[in-house]
């Protein structure tokens, strides 16, 4: 049991065993690290579509909470739209130590206005409908079975635009966004600069927001998912930034 901990929060239809390599890696550093699966993920889609955004906040923090009790110091670690909960749990909270922003999702290019009206409209007719999602085995996870748990969950979420449930992940992007800047609080965000349709454009919300860009750090040629990049590049620059924030030393 070290004195502090890192809770890592992951993304929309993420999984815990994305972040093997931070949490091995702050763990090694002298951090005790949790990493909880949110309501609804890394199952199947049944239950992804019977989960809700209000699950996944609460969730997080009654984790957070939980934390408190046991550790002097609570810190953050959140991939996209984990990092929008982040924001919204940890911002402002002086038991909250460091927050880390990772590919924060607090904008997406990647469905229009027009698409997410539509869907909107018509969650109350279908749950789900095919993205026709393809597998990329440049992207290396980190623990045993993890390809052929990469093909079964990808079958079950990665496949399928989830109407009522992206509903919720826009919010959460607005109010994480909000919160941020709302509230400040120690913390660093990591930008891939290749993602251009969400942390590049969250990026430029946040910075706008805050009026700098001093607590920016941009990750040449790293992709949404930075800790198991198909860039090794991007992904040692990732973890290290993770660990030399977490230690203090100046990045």
């Amino acid at each position: 049991k070290a004195d502090e901990c890192w809770l890592i929060i992951h993304g929309y239809r993420g999984y815990p065993g994305e972040f093997v390599r931070p949490a091995v890696e702050l763990y090694e550093a002298g951090f005790d690290v949790f990493v909880p699966r949110l309501p609804g993920h890394g199952t199947s889609c049944k239950d992804f579509i019977a989960s809700h955004g209000k699950d996944w906040i609460r969730y997080s923090r009654n984790a957070a909470e939980d934390l408190k009790k046991r550790y002097s110091k609570v810190n953050i670690l959140g991939h996209s739209m984990g990092a929008a909960i982040a924001a919204i749990i940890g911002s402002g909270d002086p038991r909250i130590g460091k927050i880390i922003y990772a590919c924060p999702s607090f904008e997406n290019l990647m469905m229009p206005f027009r698409v997410r009206l539509l869907l909107a409209v018509l969650s109350p007719f279908t749950s789900k409908l095919n993205c026709h999602w393809k597998p990329n085995s440049l992207y290396s996870l980190y623990y045993e079975n993890a390809p052929c748990d990469d093909m079964y969950l990808g079958m079950e979420y990665w496949t399928w635009y989830f109407t009522r449930q992206l509903h919720d992940y826009y919010k959460i992007s607005r109010n994480g966004l909000k919160a941020v800047t709302a509230y400040p609080h120690e913390h660093l965000l990591l930008c891939p600069e290749d993602d251009t349709l969400i942390s590049v454009p969250s990026m430029e919300q946040y910075s706008a927001a805050v009026g700098d860009r001093k607590n920016v750090k941009m990750i040449e040629h790293g992709s949404h998912f930075l800790f198991y990049d198909k860039d090794r590049q991007a992904q040692e620059d990732s973890v290290n930034a993770v660990v030399e924030y977490a230690k203090n030393i100046e990045i």
